[in-house]
């Protein structure tokens, strides 16, 4: 799955550089760049039947957020159960979600959404000074996948 991941994000623009091993031995850390942007990636790879693969994108800089390359990184990472997006530099979805809109009423949800993810929802986890800022969560359905878990 780590070689699928690499090619479909330098297909989208990106170039990627591995950081390191995360939490747990299923879990790596990249840095993505590209088209005037950069920003980290942890992805979990998942554990069998047990736990699905997820990916988070946080620590966001520069020309993403309204940008192409955005939706692109969002469809690339569709082979993950779920996506967490950091979105607290986008200023937008910030601003909607401040003022009551739900998570798929907001700027980063319609983009979300049409990209092929479901069941957003709007999250701050407190992990003791590790959790980043709040992130939008969005649910991978089954036929977005090409691998099947076992």
């Amino acid at each position: 799955m780590r070689e699928e991941l690499i090619s479909s994000l330098s297909v989208c623009g990106f170039s990627m550089s591995f950081i390191g091993k995360g939490r747990f031995i299923e879990e790596e850390n990249f840095s993505l760049s590209g088209n005037d942007c950069s920003l980290g990636l942890k992805v979990f790879y998942g554990r069998g039947k047990y736990l699905k693969p997820w990916a988070e994108i946080f620590n966001i800089k520069g020309k993403f957020f309204g940008f192409g390359i955005e939706s692109s990184l969002y469809r690339s990472l569709l082979s993950f159960s779920w996506i967490f997006v950091e979105y607290i530099l986008d200023r937008e979805t910030t601003f909607e979600l401040d003022r009551g809109k739900k998570p798929e009423e907001t700027r980063l949800g319609k983009v979300l959404l049409s990209c092929g993810y479901r069941s957003l929802k709007d999250w701050y986890f407190p992990e003791g000074w590790m959790e980043g800022g709040p992130k939008m969560q969005a649910f991978a359905p089954l036929q977005g996948r090409d691998f099947v878990l076992k």
